[in-house]
């Protein structure tokens, strides 16, 4: 390497010349200085390497190069030599000037054409440089190298509209709209070329250059779609080829809208109240679609679960559809949350079948509250079904209603039509339709019928009976709409009518209560109410025949309705009671003897009687009364009833021969059962002769002794012992009172002739009356338990009834004795009597 040049003068530089070459003079030498040099272009990258072309290759093959020099013309001065005079071809002098190159620069004089490389190029290193050859022979040749030195730009910056670094930020654009990108580039010497490719298409190449070396392309790139998904938006800076270009990659992330979106579970048709799994799915959602249901323009909500997976998305919805829901339409919307207007949905219509929803209406033109009897009233049923009904039926108090014009009951599509309805027409109404999915029954429809008062109940050939000075308490009881406004009593007697004054009845409601006292024998007679209300007055009186108390009549129909080995069942029919309380009495006659056997009471009503425990092969005749504190009915009689014995069983014998053992066993058993029946045969004799001899109180009456007047009250009896609960505390605070003597029960229809029991005065006078009459009082069993003789089984109904209300007499007593003992008994003792005395009241 050669040291640099300092100041040298030129006189020194043409005696090394003219040393060198002395065939060259320096007139020649001089003018080749001044001639016209060729000049070349050169471009070096900023901190890359750059080559500077020298042509040193002579024009003569005999020649060859001794030194080449570079200068650089702003200064002047050589910056590099290569020399290689009296050296090696391959070993050169090399000399680089410290303050240009130095190190940097290294002269290739074996390349074509020979190059000066420089290394990390710098701005400092453009210029135009000369190259001048010396050749050995040839002249010296000059060559210049117009150096220019390019400085790339910095990388590319990426902005969106509101200069947001896009390259930063992960926000990805929506399908469907519009990218705005600027691509800013810094700096670049000479300015960048700033290019947008779409993976490696140019897209846009027009850019601007602005002050202070800024170089932007601003990019519109409409619509991006679901093609552009991950595409490469590419920013290139360049403004040489001797470097790469700068570039800044912008990746496309795109919200994509739901493609498709299916209700997959159709039915044709659904039934009201079940539940349903509908299932819709929907795909093409980047990311994953939302779903929802939809009634109408109602969202249904927390219903449906969501599954996706692979850009689909299944949602499961639990519909419970209503009768409402019939005809509207049940939708999926598939929609991407973060792009507007992105939903797509799915319709399905629901066609719900329902049990019929059925109203009833009375008609429209009719007031509810003014129906009377004699008017028209129809009723309307709307029917709201799907599918449609296939049957209409109307009820009235749940009895079904049928067309029927002659009882002006006129039905038709959907309504009912009542003519002249009557007071029966009252009630609930309503209507059923059904269809397939079942039977649906309308609201009930009162319908409210205002009629004339009309007695509750008829009582037709009642008889009412009671005392003289005895207040019978008369119910009028009427059946009316509206309320009634007033009621008014008359009596008739022997044709003439009488209006009851008003202070002896009063009135509540649908009853007026009349308290009426007869105190002489014309003061019998009918008794007639009427009742009056807004529609007008009752056309037919409650009537209520009221004669003197007196004995009960005959009991009626009375027949035996079972009997068996050892038992009789009889039943009858009660008649008036006389106007008293009454109570039943049945009484087994042993024929021929008549001998009263067996005796059994009840007040059942209607009355029954039930004796087991009769001996086999007996006839009987069975007598059967009525009695109250006036006397006994007239007899009613059930002439021959006997009880059969068990027949016999005969057989054949055995035609089997037997052994003499099993004989004689045979024999042996049969004297001993001979033996045992003799023995009881002998007991039952004695039995029955020592009741033969029985006292003569406890002998049995004969038919003619039931007419006798006797002062004795003697009666054999036969008894039950059963044990009963305490009797009433009343009945013990005073035991002469009879108990329940006047207390009336229901006859045969249900009413009740008296109400109230008589003062003691009147029982007083009841007794006496008893006692005066000539054909005989009450028959009253006695109920002593010393008296009982022969067990008796008497029918259950009468154990804790019987012979209540009539008095029971000892066998000396000849007053009134107190009331029935077998209620102050405990156990008590219930007995019914061989033959039943006259009254001893």
């Amino acid at each position: 390497m050669l040291r640099p040049f300092g100041p040298v003068s030129w006189a020194w530089l043409v005696l090394a010349l003219g040393h060198t070459t002395a065939y060259t003079d320096t007139e020649d030498f001089l003018s080749d200085l001044d001639k016209p040099v060729p000049t070349s272009d050169v471009q070096g990258v900023l901190g890359k390497k750059a080559s500077l072309p020298c042509d040193i290759q002579p024009l003569h093959s005999d020649d060859a190069v001794v030194m080449v020099l570079w200068f650089k013309e702003s200064d002047g001065e050589p910056l590099y030599s290569y020399d290689i005079r009296g050296r090696n071809v391959n070993q050169p002098k090399l000399w680089s000037s410290a303050l240009v190159f130095g190190n940097r620069a290294y002269f290739r004089g074996g390349a074509t054409p020979a190059v000066l490389m420089v290394d990390n190029v710098i701005a400092a290193d453009a210029g135009v440089y000369r190259c001048r050859v010396d050749f050995r022979n040839s002249p010296t040749r000059n060559l210049k190298v117009n150096f220019t030195v390019i400085i790339p730009p910095s990388r590319p910056t990426i902005y969106d509209a509101k200069r947001r670094d896009r390259t930063k930020l992960i926000e990805p654009y929506n399908e469907g709209s519009n990218v705005l990108l600027i691509c800013e580039v810094d700096g670049g010497i000479p300015r960048p070329r700033v290019t947008w490719y779409l993976e490696n298409v140019v897209i846009d190449d027009s850019y601007e250059e602005r002050k202070e070396g800024i170089t932007v392309n601003t990019l519109t790139f409409p619509n991006v779609g679901r093609q552009h998904l991950n595409a490469r938006l590419v920013c290139q800076a360049s403004n040489t080829n001797l470097a790469p270009p700068e570039t800044k990659v912008l990746i496309l992330d795109i919200n994509l809208k739901p493609i498709t979106v299916n209700i997959l579970t159709k039915e044709k048709q659904v039934s009201a109240d079940k539940r349903y799994e509908v299932e819709c799915k929907t795909t093409g959602s980047r990311p994953e679609a939302t779903v929802t249901w939809w009634k109408n323009n109602r969202q249904l909500k927390r219903m449906a679960k969501n599954f996706s997976e692979n850009n689909e998305t299944l949602s499961v919805l639990s519909l419970v559809p209503g009768v409402e829901d019939d005809g509207k339409y049940l939708t999926c919307r598939a929609e991407n949350k973060h792009i507007p207007d992105s939903a797509i949905e799915d319709k399905w219509r629901l066609n719900v079948h329902y049990v019929p929803i059925v109203d009833l209406k009375m008609g429209s033109n009719l007031n509810p509250d003014e129906i009377k009897e004699g008017d028209d009233v129809y009723f309307e049923c709307t029917v709201k079904a799907n599918p449609k009904t296939h049957r209409l039926v109307w009820f009235h108090d749940n009895t079904e209603i049928f067309h029927n014009e002659a009882l002006g009951v006129i039905l038709s599509a959907q309504s009912l039509v009542l003519q002249s309805v009557t007071r029966a027409a009252a009630g609930d109404y309503t209507c059923m339709a059904a269809n397939s999915e079942g039977k649906g029954t309308s609201n009930p429809v009162s319908l409210l019928v205002r009629y004339a008062p009309v007695c509750a109940e008829r009582r037709d050939n009642e008889l009412f009976g009671a005392l003289k000075h005895e207040t019978v308490s008369l119910h009028c009881s009427v059946d009316a709409n509206p309320a009634l406004v007033s009621f008014h009593w008359t009596f008739n007697n022997s044709g003439e009518q009488t209006e009851v004054p008003p202070r002896l009845y009063s009135s509540h409601g649908h009853t007026s209560t009349l308290n009426y006292t007869p105190t002489t024998d014309m003061e019998y007679g009918t008794l007639a109410c009427y009742g009056e209300n807004a529609v007008g007055q009752q056309k037919v009186p409650c009537l209520f025949q009221l004669v003197a108390a007196g004995r009960p009549f005959h009991l009626q129909n009375c027949t035996v309705a079972n009997q068996s080995l050892d038992s009789l069942y009889v039943e009858c029919v009660e008649n008036f009671d006389g106007g008293l309380p009454q109570t039943f009495l049945m009484e087994l006659l042993e024929l021929p003897s008549l001998t009263v056997r067996y005796n059994v009471s009840t007040n059942r009503t209607p009355p029954y009687f039930e004796v087991r425990g009769l001996p086999p092969g007996v006839s009987y005749r069975i007598d059967l009364y009525a009695v109250n504190a006036k006397g006994r009915s007239d007899v009613s009689t059930i002439e021959t009833v006997t009880l059969k014995g068990q027949a016999k069983f005969t057989g054949e014998s055995s035609s089997l021969g037997m052994s003499p053992v099993v004989a004689s066993i045979a024999a042996m058993s049969a004297l001993l059962a001979t033996a045992v029946c003799g023995v009881l045969a002998i007991l039952y004799k004695r039995h029955a002769n020592r009741h033969r001899h029985l006292p003569a109180k406890h002998a049995p009456l004969s038919e003619a002794m039931y007419a006798e007047r006797s002062g004795q009250c003697s009666t054999p009896v036969k008894a039950e012992v059963r044990t009963v609960p305490d009797p009433d505390p009343a009945d013990d605070a005073d035991p002469d009172i009879i108990p329940n003597l006047y207390e009336r029960r229901p006859v045969s229809n249900g009413y009740m002739s008296l109400q109230r029991p008589p003062s003691n005065s009147k029982m007083r006078e009841a007794s006496e009356d008893a006692r005066s009459e000539p054909d005989g009082g009450g028959y009253y069993a006695d109920f002593r338990k010393k008296d009982y003789r022969i067990p008796l089984t008497s029918s259950y109904h009468s154990l804790n009834r019987v012979n209540k209300g009539v008095n029971a007499c000892s066998p000396s007593s000849t007053g009134v004795t107190s009331s029935l003992t077998a209620h102050r008994l405990r156990p008590e003792v219930v007995t019914t009597s061989h033959r039943v005395q006259e009254s001893c009241i």
